[in-house]
């Protein structure tokens, strides 16, 4: 699977939870109403990637190891952008959410209500997604919210035009609730930002050099 592919993968998983924005507040999926931190594990066509989750209202922290290589994902929910902060190269990439993750809000979903189960002790309703984007990106499968909108779990397919679906599942472990610093949210000054395409070059060469 091609880096960029691994990365938007991600980045899905974390974000099942955007929206675009909006000139008022709207319910956006995932957007927890109480700050938290927990272990995140994402499963990509059948390869795990365990990292940290940091939420406060508003925006997400995910950080995670893809293939041998320290990766921050810094999400402005509300504004529907994000950072990719990569520590090893000193260097950071400004990306918009994808379609599919920037049309899809709660409101949508209570539609789609399957019921409730219990997970990792936090009572959360399941729902059921099938949508397709603007762009024509499809997601499919069901994700489980809590009361405070925290995306405990998530279990589904991706599927691009002209591209073999992606299987993935998503969970959270070891949930805190608490106050998170501020200086998670924010991309280090001293950090080069650079465009995705040659980020992408430079973490693809890397990525080659260790095997």
């Amino acid at each position: 699977m091609r880096f960029r592919w691994i990365v938007a993968a991600i980045i899905a998983a974390s974000l099942t939870a955007a929206a675009a924005p909006l000139p008022s507040r709207a319910a956006i999926v995932g957007d927890a109403a109480v700050p938290y931190s927990a272990t995140r594990i994402v499963t990509v066509n059948g390869k795990d990637y365990v990292g940290k989750v940091f939420a406060i209202p508003g925006k997400q922290r995910h950080d995670v190891d893809i293939n041998g290589i320290a990766m921050s994902f810094i999400l402005d929910v509300t504004g529907g952008k994000g950072v990719v902060i990569v520590p090893s190269v000193n260097s950071y990439v400004d990306f918009p959410l994808p379609p599919l993750l920037a049309e899809l809000d709660r409101h949508r979903l209570d539609r789609h209500a399957v019921g409730e189960e219990p997970i990792g002790g936090l009572r959360a309703t399941k729902y059921r997604i099938d949508y397709t984007a603007s762009d024509g990106t499809r997601g499919d499968g069901f994700l489980w919210l809590t009361r405070d909108n925290i995306l405990l779990r998530m279990e589904g397919r991706i599927m691009r035009p002209r591209h073999r679906p992606m299987t993935m599942t998503m969970r959270l472990e070891g949930l805190k609730f608490g106050r998170q610093d501020d200086a998670l949210f924010a991309a280090p000054k001293d950090m080069r930002r650079l465009p995705y395409e040659a980020l992408e070059m430079l973490l693809t060469l890397r990525m080659k050099t260790r095997h």
